[in-house]
């Protein structure tokens, strides 16, 4: 993934927790020098709070978290001036179809899944259970966007 989106034109840091990511005055400094942040549905994307305006971030949705991706995540990037993209992975790209099977309600239903097994079950499920495998020609169309749009916007 990363040469891909290098070759699409980007520089990539990977920042992963380390001792930069608790210094908050420098892991601050570093988000908003970047014009794109790239995550997948969970807690380290609220760092787009750090980002400059004019900026993008770019989630990776995972099944049954449309809602709270938008919700937590691209309402609150949208309101600060940052362009919000979503790529929402296709059901193949989603480890619940080896776990469960492509027919099962946990990947052709998730809110039945909710209904019947309860929030927390529900979760697990999508939550802690659930691993992506991106597929890079799809995800580079995301990729190719996002830099058309702080080309776009930092240009100015």
């Amino acid at each position: 993934m990363i040469d891909m989106i290098k070759d699409a034109g980007f520089q990539v840091l990977v920042v992963k927790r380390s001792k930069l990511a608790s210094n908050i005055e420098k892991f601050s400094r570093l988000i908003n020098s970047c014009s794109v942040l790239l995550g997948a549905h969970g807690a380290g994307l609220t760092n787009e709070i750090f980002l400059p305006t004019g900026a993008v971030m770019i989630q990776v949705e995972l099944l049954s978290t449309e809602w709270a991706s938008n919700t937590y995540y691209g309402d609150t990037a949208r309101a600060m001036g940052v362009r919000y993209l979503r790529y929402r992975i296709d059901r193949d790209e989603s480890s619940l179809v080896k776990l469960y099977g492509r027919n099962s309600s946990v990947v052709t239903d998730p809110g039945s899944v909710f209904i019947q097994r309860g929030l927390i079950p529900a979760r697990i499920i999508y939550l802690d259970q659930q691993n992506v495998r991106i597929n890079l020609a799809r995800f580079r169309e995301t990729i190719v966007e996002a830099l058309s749009i702080v080309t776009d916007s930092f240009a100015r």
